[in-house]
């Protein structure tokens, strides 16, 4: 699910409405907890913070897929930095893939040298 342009305010924030929302849909599906340190949350969310869990630097949206539930501090210390699992993944899957081939550059020709056959 993403956020539709007309629920976006002045500086592209979704509006508050929508944030709770959201919010209340990432309680329902993962609980009321910090997905980091697993922290129980307030039942009202006023603790709670949406963090994206790929940094919205790196994958520009609000998807629920990609939305979870933080503590302040821990929203604050994980920053815009990728995951570890992320990471991991990543780093695995560019391990397993087979290598491409080497790209072969021509060298330039010395200056003054021609390869051309003389016109006859």
């Amino acid at each position: 699910m993403t956020c539709p342009a007309k629920h976006r305010n002045k500086k592209g924030r979704g509006s508050s409405r929508r944030r709770r929302y959201l919010r209340g849909c990432v309680a329902a599906r993962d609980g009321h907890r910090c997905h980091y340190c697993h922290t129980p949350l307030a039942p009202d969310l006023s603790d709670a913070t949406l963090d994206h869990y790929i940094p919205w630097s790196l994958w520009r949206a609000n998807d629920l897929a990609n939305l979870v539930l933080a503590c302040h501090p821990c929203n604050e210390t994980k920053g815009a930095a990728l995951p570890w699992t992320v990471a991991y993944l990543l780093l695995a899957h560019a391990q397993a893939a087979p290598p491409t081939r080497p790209v072969t550059v021509p060298e330039p020709e010395p200056k003054g040298v021609s390869n051309e056959q003389p016109a006859a």
